[in-house]
């Protein structure tokens, strides 16, 4: 038996299982929310561009670094 091998009783593996599938419930709501969010962004034109990005990117580390493309 798992509790057992682990040297746990029955209450704590429930317990356990439990926590974790809670902190995965709520990993998944986060996910969601930040997709919402990002989608609201998206709808709204609030992004940068990914050529823009990559542009500033490609500064780095040179004697003409520029600053991070703004909204």
């Amino acid at each position: 038996m798992t509790a057992t091998k682990l040297q746990r009783t029955k209450g704590w593996i429930i317990n356990d299982a439990l926590r974790q599938y809670i902190a995965r419930e709520e990993q998944k709501l986060r996910m969601l929310e930040e997709t919402q969010e990002a989608i609201a962004d998206i709808e709204a034109q609030r992004v940068v561009s990914g050529e823009e990005v990559m542009k500033w990117l490609e500064t780095w580390g040179t004697a003409v670094e520029t600053i991070a493309p703004k909204i």
